[in-house]
């Protein structure tokens, strides 16, 4: 078996094909036996996986790491079967959670959205069981980010919301810091344009009120920090036309975002080109967004921010050959 692992991974590394770490694993396999300690993942080892993937959400490319997802939440669901210790099995299912969590979000930009949704299910479910509200909270706000951005059909994200905002009580937290803004974009989208505005208000009350780990938090999936909020707060106000008070927070937003997110700067000069094509200024507005929209993968986010872009042109400016490579872009997104 050692053998077979050892020959999968030297061709794996002859073809120059990136190594799951299930592989690397799999390879030290026969250590245990070796030093008479036992060879799997202690309780603070997977909770050190966690963190290790928490850190790449915003930063590492789409997709890029579901095999070794996969991998690990294989692997977790044998130590869950096997823990005795209540405590054990409750942080366990904590980190089982964040995994699944994971792994949705690189299904949403990688496969079908029915997946992607199976995955979230998975992933609340486990946050519920380990009795952690605040990562229950999350995980449901998450999911309900996915469902604005795939356009996901039904009631689910407003539902997914309520929830969210049911179970965090009014304490400030990350997960209802989401569900705030994703639910002003809702409104925002639909034209409450007062009620939009009430929820950020909401939002901003939260954030004001969330622990210095989270906002002094630059890089990781459990970090909100101040250029995430002026982003989120900058996309419903220029949605709601509003770009004359949003364009300052996206300045700030950019030059303080961190440029290993590079996803997340392209996001925010996507939402000042979506300010440009409102504010008349079509031409560079545009250029703009096509240059920033083809220099990365095409996200559920990014396409979301183009769909708009695309949607604020004039009539006369929709043929343009620019228009019409951006509105190219945005087609692989599907109602679901």
């Amino acid at each position: 078996m050692e053998r077979r692992t050892l020959l999968q991974l030297l061709m794996t590394m002859g073809a120059g094909v990136g190594i799951p770490a299930s592989t690397v694993d799999a390879l030290h396999a026969g250590l245990g036996r070796i030093t008479d300690h036992a060879a799997e993942n202690s309780v603070s080892d997977w909770e050190q996986i966690a963190w290790d993937y928490a850190q790449g959400v915003w930063t590492e490319p789409p997709g890029s790491r579901f095999a070794d997802l996969a991998g690990d939440i294989r692997n977790l669901e044998q130590a869950l079967t096997h823990a005795q210790a209540p405590a054990e099995h409750t942080t366990l299912l904590r980190v089982y959670a964040q995994l699944a969590a994971f792994i949705a979000l690189e299904l949403a930009e990688t496969s079908s959205a029915r997946a992607c949704w199976r995955s979230w299910r998975a992933a609340r479910s486990a946050a519920d069981a380990s009795g952690d509200r605040e990562l229950s909270v999350w995980i449901r706000a998450e999911e309900a980010t996915q469902s604005f951005y795939l356009r996901r059909l039904g009631p689910a994200a407003d539902t997914l919301i309520e929830e969210a905002v049911h179970l965090a009580d009014g304490r400030p937290c990350l997960g209802l810091t989401e569900a705030l803004k994703t639910r002003s974009r809702i409104l925002a989208e639909a034209g409450q344009v007062a009620s939009a505005r009430e929820v950020l208000d909401d939002f901003r009350g939260v954030y004001e009120r969330l622990p210095a780990s989270v906002t002094d938090d630059p890089i990781s999936v459990w970090g909100l920090p101040l250029d995430s909020a002026q982003y989120a707060e900058a996309f419903v106000l220029t949605k709601l036309g509003d770009g004359k008070s949003a364009m300052p927070m996206l300045e700030q937003a950019l030059a303080s975002c961190p440029r290993e997110k590079a996803g997340g700067r392209a996001n925010i000069g996507l939402i000042q080109a979506w300010g440009l094509v409102q504010d008349h200024d079509v031409t560079e507005g545009l250029g703009r967004a096509l240059d920033l929209a083809t220099s990365l993968p095409t996200t559920t986010a990014r396409r979301k921010i183009m769909r708009e872009v695309v949607a604020a042109l004039p009539e006369r400016a929709r043929t343009l050959p620019a228009a019409r490579d951006l509105h190219a872009l945005t087609t692989g997104d599907r109602p679901v």
